[in-house]
């Protein structure tokens, strides 16, 4: 997750001509797809090992570690985002565009690190 999200927020800095290149852009949808994955697969285990209220989708998911004082109480209304980026990936990939990339890198990649840093933080396990 990590290295996705440093791929993310240099992509923040990515000109025009970059977001006209087709591999950036799959990449960027890649490492979108990956990062997200990686957040809800984080904290589906967090709730399990620490016997949490049941989630009943992913958005969910989110709610249940914020309700529990894994991330901040505003992370799933700012991940939403991220989670309707999502299943857009996943279900709806034949009418994504490359601007819908660039606003979900936008809006999306500054999500990454602080989630990370919270987990850790909560769970007092130390950055490498």
């Amino acid at each position: 997750m990590d290295e996705r999200s440093r791929f993310l927020t240099a992509a923040l800095n990515w000109n025009e001509a970059d977001w006209q290149d087709v591999t950036r852009i799959w990449a960027a949808e890649r490492a979108l797809h990956v990062a997200i994955e990686c957040v809800t697969d984080a904290a589906n285990l967090i709730i399990d090992a620490l016997v949490m209220r049941e989630p009943g989708s992913y958005a969910d998911i989110v709610r249940v570690i914020a309700e529990e004082g894994v991330v901040d109480r505003t992370f799933p209304e700012q991940f939403s985002d991220a989670l309707t980026f999502r299943n857009q990936l996943v279900r709806e990939y034949h009418q994504l565009q490359p601007a819908d990339v660039v606003r979900a890198v936008q809006t999306c990649a500054p999500l990454f690190a602080p989630f990370v840093h919270s987990v850790r933080d909560y769970l007092g396990i130390s950055s490498r």
